[in-house]
């Protein structure tokens, strides 16, 4: 009758290969407790690696996407105050125009009150050539083209940047993923342009031919020529309204990037809120639990130890262990 026994051989190897798995789970743990973090390679969890990688992707989206946000929103910030401004040298531009169509003041008023509106139309280009962060605000795409420029001998007020009919003047940022606002517009579509007394808009052109229109009524005073006056008084008029179209054009512009800075805002609390749920999801999935590591890499100090105890027990043993 045969018993069954295990040979020396298969002892070694199977003692070998239980020292080699308590020593793996040692080192494992003593890794996990020096670097903070359950998965260190993919082998040691290849479905949490997976995760792990695609959380850390989409974080780094809503970084980049953060970004974009927080540079259009103080960027319409900025635009924002422009608006404000520029409103407010039209309103008065405008109340100057009334005051000037009441036919009551001398050439000397009427003299400064031109100097007035040429210093509000240079203090207007000034606003229209506004940089934010190295770029022309105004300028369409063409950011770094200064928008506008006065020529002095002729008084064009010449606007350089992209115009508004060409769709290519908008500026965008990608605050989601395929989801872009536009954060700029056109220093033709806000302030117009002015090339000549037969081709002009906006604001500009208001105040050149506001500006111009004095000019010819101080020099037809000077003249004694009334119906020279008159022509120049019926020009100034018609100014008039153009303020007021101009001032309903720079509203409109300002309510609409309103929106749209409220919308970024709302973005940004989406994004934020995302953020703390995937980075708590990642902690979860990553990161060690302190008290329950420490507690497994003693059990697996232990298992270490008694593994190479036991072995270090049966190795000594042989034939002579059996025949006392």
């Amino acid at each position: 009758m045969y018993s069954d026994r295990i040979s020396t051989g298969a002892r070694y190897n199977l003692l070998t290969a239980d020292i080699k798995k308590n020593e793996a789970n040692f080192n494992k743990i003593t890794q996990q407790l020096a670097s903070g973090k359950k998965v260190t390679s993919i082998t040691d969890d290849p479905i949490a690696a997976v995760n792990i990688i695609n959380t850390n992707r989409q974080l780094g989206q809503i970084e980049t996407f953060n970004q974009n946000v927080k540079m259009g929103m103080n960027e319409l910030d900025t635009l924002d105050d422009l608006f404000d401004l520029a409103s407010g040298y039209l309103s008065d531009a405008w109340d100057k125009a009334t005051q000037a169509n009441n036919g009551t003041y001398g050439v000397p008023s009427l003299k400064a009150l031109k100097t007035e509106i040429d210093e509000i139309a240079k203090t207007m280009v000034d606003l229209a050539n506004t940089e934010f962060n190295d770029n022309f605000i105004f300028g369409g795409a063409n950011t770094k083209l200064t928008p506008y420029e006065i020529d002095e001998t002729t008084g064009a007020i010449t606007y350089n940047g992209t115009p508004e009919t060409d769709p290519n003047y908008v500026r965008q940022i990608e605050v989601a993923d395929g989801v872009f606002e536009t954060i700029n517009t056109t220093g033709d579509k806000v302030f117009g342009y002015y090339k000549d007394e037969n081709d002009y808009s906006g604001v500009m052109g208001a105040l050149k031919v506001l500006s111009n229109s004095i000019q010819d009524v101080i020099d037809a005073k000077e003249a004694g020529d009334k119906t020279a006056e008159e022509a120049g008084y019926s020009k100034m008029n018609s100014t008039l309204d153009m303020f007021k179209n101009s001032l309903t054009d720079i509203t409109t512009e300002q309510t609409k990037f309103g929106g749209v800075y409220n919308r970024l805002e709302m973005t940004q609390s989406t994004l934020d809120t995302n953020n703390q749920n995937l980075t708590s999801y990642l902690s979860e999935i990553q990161e060690v639990d302190l008290t329950k590591a420490v507690s497994d890499w003693y059990q697996a100090q232990y298992a270490y130890q008694a593994s190479l105890q036991v072995a270090a027990s049966s190795m000594n043993m042989s034939l002579l262990n059996y025949l006392r």
